[in-house]
């Protein structure tokens, strides 16, 4: 397993401000956007209800896109997103605003919304609909996006999972290459997996209390804030309290299958019964081991999984080695 030194980085921010002035209630600016020379946006603003809003993406200040997201090693370029960003929403608003303006509006934008990411290539033979799949079972109350494979008019792939901790965070893991290839961007690395965690409310308030405007986000403690309580995330509130509790139970599952069957095919009828379940050969792998020992017959587990590859019955491997890459380089 090659490490890669693709850590987590912000991505996106959502900032509002209600105007306070007299008559503003009502106020509409239409929507306009800079973007850089690979028309990715950088920043993104209106005005709806006499409420400020804009979208601001760091990572299309300095790079053509944001495969790999803007870490704290970037952030000697804040100064550039900075003067980029507010030089625009400026222009915007003293355009349309004229003697209103004032620049507390831009001191004055909160962020409401802040994306942190990790974008890896997938672990030997995973990919990511292998990745999407065991998150989908073993996270709660799920959103699966599904695109039809190509060149088949049957088969459809997992292109992304989203979960939501209400007022916390909302998760989304997704193809980053699919959705590179569908923005015209042929030239990515195959495989690439993306686990996007978009910090909202709560989650806002506890990292930053009220301290969350443009000025307090840019900076390298923030970056960091926001890289500490990604980990936490990925790991203890994911992969300890879904992930690894799921495994253990696809286990069990398998193993009480094997013993409950007395066709003598024990294991070709687990394997069909609880196919989708098997997310990963190595779950297969521990349960065949439980079960040869309750047995206390040879370990043949090594032989079973050697014929099911001979055979390319479709079940994914590489797969929790990939969620384990992605715990390493959080």
């Amino acid at each position: 397993m090659n490490r890669k030194k693709c850590l987590q980085g912000m991505d996106g921010m959502n900032l509002e401000y209600t105007l306070g002035l007299e008559g503003m209630e009502k106020l509409y600016l239409p929507e306009e956007e800079l973007k850089n020379e690979a028309n990715n946006t950088i920043v993104k603003i209106d005005c709806v209800g006499g409420k400020i809003r804009a979208y601001v993406n760091a990572v299309h200040s300095i790079r053509p896109n944001n495969v790999i997201p803007f870490g704290i090693s970037d952030t000697i370029k804040f100064e550039l997103v900075r003067s980029q960003v507010v030089d625009f929403m400026q222009k915007y608003l003293r355009k349309h605003l004229q003697h209103q303006y004032s620049d507390e509006f831009i001191k004055n934008l909160k962020v409401t919304a802040l994306e942190v990411n990790i974008t890896l290539p997938c672990v030997g033979t995973a990919t990511p609909s292998d990745v999407i799949h065991l998150l989908d079972m073993a996270l709660d109350r799920t959103v699966v996006f599904r695109k039809r494979k190509t060149s088949s008019k049957c088969d459809k792939a997992n292109t992304g999972v989203q979960y939501t901790k209400p007022k916390e965070y909302r998760l989304k893991i997704y193809d980053k290459t699919d959705e590179q290839h569908e923005r015209k961007n042929p030239l990515v690395e195959k495989n690439l997996l993306r686990i996007e965690c978009v910090f909202i409310d709560r989650s806002l308030k506890k990292m930053f209390a009220d301290k969350r405007t443009i000025d307090d986000i840019l900076t390298k403690q923030a970056i960091i804030t926001l890289c500490d309580q990604y980990r936490y995330v990925l790991t203890e509130d994911i992969i300890k309290q879904y992930v690894v509790p799921y495994l253990n139970a696809c286990k069990e599952t398998l193993f009480e299958s094997l013993l409950q069957s007395e066709s003598g095919k024990e294991i070709s009828d687990t394997v069909a019964r609880h196919k989708d379940i098997i997310v990963d050969m190595e779950v297969l792998r521990q349960a065949l081991k439980k079960w040869y020992r309750f047995r206390k017959v040879e370990d043949r587990s090594n032989q079973i999984l050697h014929k099911y590859r001979q055979r390319d019955l479709g079940i994914p491997e590489c797969v929790i080695a990939t969620i384990k890459l992605f715990h390493k380089s959080a």
